[in-house]
């Protein structure tokens, strides 16, 4: 940990140290991301695991913290939103083909709206400079949504595997690329 009153040479000096665990956690998340892609149904399963796993941690912390709440008239509706968030969790576990296609078809929606947000927010900004990548960002965003989409729910069985794949790519990538710039910095 870095203390807060650290001057910027001083800032610099400690990156530059670490900066080889910047490309040690790329080449991690590198490699776990091509396994993500190379086996995408496994990694599709994981995805719905750990969110099954978060569901039910959090239903279990509010259906606790309920009990804590006597007195604000809303006990038992907190007590029912943590087993509403426990049962969901334990459906992951016994249907995660079930819950990935769910999940997959929110996915789906999101991009779809996401895509023509931004879409509307680039024809009204034209007077931003490269707003062109803007509409075109949204263009992809929507398309991705629309394939998602009509493939749906067949695609459910690789889609988050594949996210996933691709998300710990770029981070990877991002990551080795700011271990190696703060390597060549000057001292």
């Amino acid at each position: 940990m870095i203390p807060l009153n650290t001057n910027l040479d001083d800032l610099s000096q400690q990156l530059k140290k670490h900066s080889g665990w910047f490309v040690a956690i790329g080449a991690i998340l590198i490699i776990l991301g091509f396994l993500a892609l190379s086996y995408q149904f496994v990694a599709t399963v994981f995805s719905v695991y750990f969110i099954g796993i978060l569901l039910l941690v959090a239903g279990i912390a509010q259906a606790a913290h309920s009990f804590k709440l006597k007195g604000y008239g809303q006990t038992a509706l907190w007590a029912v939103m943590g087993v509403l968030y426990i049962i969901a969790g334990i459906i992951s576990f016994t249907q995660p083909v079930a819950v990935s296609a769910a999940f997959t078809l929110i996915i789906s929606f999101l991009l779809v709206v996401s895509g023509i947000t931004q879409i509307i927010n680039a024809m009204n900004n034209k007077g931003f400079p490269k707003w062109g990548w803007w509409l075109f960002s949204g263009i992809i965003t929507l398309v991705l949504g629309l394939m998602i989409m009509l493939g749906w729910p067949a695609n459910s069985l690789w889609v988050l595997g594949m996210f996933l794949g691709i998300d710990l790519i770029f981070q990877g990538w991002a990551y080795v690329a700011v271990g190696l710039a703060i390597k060549s910095t000057k001292d």
